[in-house]
Parts: structure tokens; sequence; C-alpha cells
């Protein structure tokens, strides 16, 4: 093999590594495109104002078309009472109280209408203001989703790419050193493997004593840290 166990091993980590890193940001990325409280808040916000605005504008249209159905039945009732056909004194009497009557309920129903078309405006402006900020939240969130898909696909690419670096990676592990990697990865925070650095592990940065220094730079086997129990590498330079 081109370079010793310790060095394969420790290509292969940084491999992995790279690959968690990876892993946990594109999690990150997907949570974050599912979840938009912002979107959330305003999509709220506007359901509300819907939801306001509706009976209102129910009680409007009722309202118009109960004084159009008073209206109509006046100027029925008035072509009647001057038609000359009705000559009894008591239905004539009865048709001007009926054109009476619903007159007033005209005048009142007119007033009571202002009243409710005022509050339609203001549930119309309230509603205009609550779409305004949901397109704006919506624009931004489609900005930035707009990034966090471009960084998705990269990650993935790389994510790829290193996939097939760790294949490549493999084939330079004997299986018994990679049993051995790997029973280790879960105890040691997936980094089994530690560079020796100025006599130190890279890692919890004890100094070694002279023979596994000796060992670590020889690369002929594998040598553990005297502290934490990772597997050492040498590099020069």
């Amino acid at each position: 093999m081109s370079m010793s166990q310790p060095e394969a091993l420790f290509r292969l980590q940084e491999i992995e590594l790279n690959i968690l890193g990876h892993q946990k940001r594109l999690k990150e990325i997907t949570a974050a495109l599912g979840d938009n409280q912002a979107v959330a808040t305003a999509q709220e916000a506007y359901s509300d104002a819907q939801n306001y605005l509706k009976p209102l504008q129910q009680r409007a249209r009722q309202l118009d078309h109960e004084m159009q159905s008073n209206a109509e039945k006046i100027r029925t009732t008035n072509d009647q009472l001057y038609s000359g056909r009705v000559r009894n004194p008591k239905e004539l009497q009865d048709m001007q109280n009926e054109i009476a009557a619903l007159t007033r309920r005209n005048a009142e129903l007119e007033e009571t209408l202002l009243e409710v078309m005022v509050a339609v405006e203001e549930a119309e402006t309230r509603l205009k203001s609550a779409e305004t900020h949901l397109n704006e939240a919506q624009q931004s969130a489609t900005g930035e989703h707009a990034d966090l898909l471009d960084e998705q696909r990269r990650l993935q690419s790389e994510n790829r790419a290193l996939l097939q670096k760790r294949e490549a990676a493999l084939q330079d592990v004997t299986p018994d050193n990679l049993k051995l990697y790997n029973g280790m990865r879960p105890r040691k925070s997936n980094q089994p493997v530690a560079m020796l650095v100025n006599q130190s592990c890279s890692f919890c940065r004890v100094e070694q004593d002279l023979s596994i220094i000796s060992e670590a730079r020889k690369g002929q086997k594998l040598t553990y840290c005297l502290s934490c129990g990772r597997i050492l590498v040498y590099r020069s330079g």
C-alpha cells in the first residue's frame, strides 16, 4: 500500500467527518425549508383579516337586498294605491300603512348599512395590509429559500464526491483495522485517529513517551495515545 495504516485511517476519518458535516447541514436546510415562521405568522394574519371581512360583506349584502326588496314592495303597493282599482277604504288605509312601515324600515336599514359599510372599508384596509405583509414575507422567504436550495444542491454534489472518495480510501485500509476503527468511532466522537504534533496528541494535547513517538513515526503498526487511547498518526512537515 502507498501509505501506512495510521495514515490511511486518518485519511478515511477526514473524509467521514466531512460527510457527517454535510449531512448535518443538509438536515438543517431541510428543516428550514419546511418551516418559515414569518410566512406562517403573516398567513395567519391574512386569514384572520379575511375571516373578519367576510361576515361584514355578507351583512352588507343582506341589508342591501332587504332594502331593494322593500323598495320594490313600496313601488308595487304605491302603484296599486293610485291605480283606482282598489276602492275599499280599509284596504287603501292598509296599503298606506304598509308603505309607511316599509319606508321607515328602509330608513333604519340605510343607517345600519352605512355603519356596516364603514366597517367593511376598515376591514378591507386591514386585509390589504395583511396581504402586503404576506407577499413581502413570501418574497423574502423565496429569496432565502433560493440561497438554501443552492447550498443544498452544492452540498449534495459534494457529498456524492465524498462518498466516492470514501470508497477509494477504504481500499487502503485492512479489514481488521477497519473493524477496529469502526468500533472506536462511537466512543471517540467519530474521531478515533489523532495526529502526533510536537510529540503530543493533537486531540488531548498529552505529550507521548519516546517509544510511542518512535513507533508512530515508523507507522508500521497502530500506536495509541497514552491518555485518550486514540490511534496516532505521524505526519512530517
